[in-house]
């Protein structure tokens, strides 16, 4: 005799938990604006001298950083193209989106710590400002950097809450906020104005 075996019930979900599902767009606007600041910083590096191996240094590790994040996602809007969107039970406010805030806030911290708020204030100032004070501190916790930016735009939800909604925004938000003086501070290095 054989025994059938009964069909796997799967729970309804409730109305409050309507299905979610990733953001292509936004996944895709935030890897190409890391693949563009990364061409912009290796652009930029081609002014820095010859005798400063060590910026050149912190250069490439941001480079890396900022290629290795807009791969990730790059790749990540072609395999969920070429495939159908499946809806996900919504997280409460989702895993990544907290991680991502935590891992951006360690950028923010080891960016301003590490010289970061030295050469915000001097630009500010209108000192002559050092590329290893602008830059110096994400290239230490680039990983961080990185992954804030990767966590943070796969862990937004579409219907996945306000919570979800104002992790990413926080994690992205911060993330970009030290990209921009990064970046900067490449270009006005390789363009000769700072040390």
């Amino acid at each position: 005799m054989t025994e059938s075996v009964p069909a796997m019930m799967i729970p309804p979900l409730p109305a409050h938990r309507r299905p979610t599902e990733a953001s292509l767009l936004l996944t895709a606007i935030v890897a190409a604006v890391l693949l563009v600041a990364a061409i912009v910083n290796v652009v930029a590096a081609t002014g820095f001298p010859g005798n400063a191996p060590v910026e050149q240094l912190y250069s490439f590790g941001l480079t890396v950083d900022l290629g290795v994040a807009g791969i990730v996602l790059l790749v990540r809007v072609i395999r969920h193209r070429a495939r159908p969107r499946a809806a996900v039970r919504p997280e409460h406010p989702g895993v990544l989106s907290i991680v991502a805030v935590i891992l951006a806030v360690v950028s923010l911290l080891g960016w301003s710590l590490l010289g970061g708020l030295s050469w915000l204030f001097g630009s500010i100032a209108g000192d002559r400002l050092r590329y290893m004070e602008g830059t110096g501190g994400l290239f230490f916790v680039g990983a961080a950097w990185c992954l804030a930016f990767i966590f943070g735009t796969i862990g937004y939800r579409k219907g996945g809450g306000r919570a979800n909604t104002a992790l990413t925004a926080v994690a992205l938000g911060v993330a970009f906020l030290v990209l921009v003086p990064a970046v900067a501070a490449g270009v006005v290095y390789g363009l000769g104005l700072s040390d």
